[in-house]
């Protein structure tokens, strides 16, 4: 099993992934990553997605825009197949979910990350990293996927992730799924916005980045 990063925002994501690659890995190997940025494609983050390109090509990865919604199967396979990193950017969990599934996304990151790869999931892509998406119905709308009636997640971790606990407009929701979750009883980390879990086999650690505090790309 890869390593699994999970977060709430895309710059902690980056500072933890660049933390555990060996100095100076990227700019020298010319990393390739498989940015899915599906998400947002019907909410305003979409417009993010020029940014975080940049971002991850400025940190010397080799980026692949994989649009799960509109590539065929053939074309997800080999990219995934052929990529060092799969990075799964934010937006509605439940619409990510529905396009991951109905493309056969879904089985081939599993298949990926079972043969070692890294997983970065930021926001809805950590969400459903986890066993299930049902509870986060709070902070997303489900009616981005009205078919989608089969919620379990990528099962990549065996725990529910709550991201943006201290984001203004988000926090209010995922407070609220939180103390939910803590209430059912269910196995859950929850993220700020500027904290980065890594996940290593039984291992997870949290980064927080300090200066990083108010960031929300």
């Amino acid at each position: 099993m890869g390593r699994i990063l999970l977060a709430s925002s895309a710059m902690p994501a980056l500072r933890s992934l660049l933390s555990t690659l060996p100095p100076h890995h990227v700019l020298h190997s010319g990393l390739r990553i498989a940015y899915i940025p599906t998400a947002d494609k019907r909410g305003i983050s979409r417009y993010a997605r020029p940014l975080i390109r940049h971002m991850l090509r400025s940190a010397g990865f080799r980026v692949h825009m994989l649009e799960v919604a509109g590539a065929s199967y053939e074309e997800i396979r080999y990219i995934l197949s052929t990529c060092d990193i799969i990075w799964v950017g934010g937006g509605n969990t439940f619409f990510l979910l529905h396009e991951l599934k109905r493309s056969g996304a879904a089985d081939l990151i599993v298949e990926q990350v079972a043969a070692g790869k890294t997983y970065v999931g930021v926001s809805a892509g950590a969400v459903v990293a986890g066993p299930d998406i049902d509870y986060i119905d709070k902070m997303d709308e489900r009616s981005a996927a009205p078919s989608l009636k089969d919620v379990a997640g990528l099962n990549l971790v065996d725990f529910r992730v709550v991201p943006h606990l201290d984001n203004p407009v988000m926090g209010r929701a995922a407070r609220a799924i939180a103390a939910a979750e803590r209430e059912e009883g269910h196995l859950i980390h929850t993220l700020g916005d500027a904290w980065t879990l890594v996940v290593k086999g039984k291992n997870v650690r949290t980064h927080f980045h300090h200066s990083l505090r108010r960031h929300s790309l």
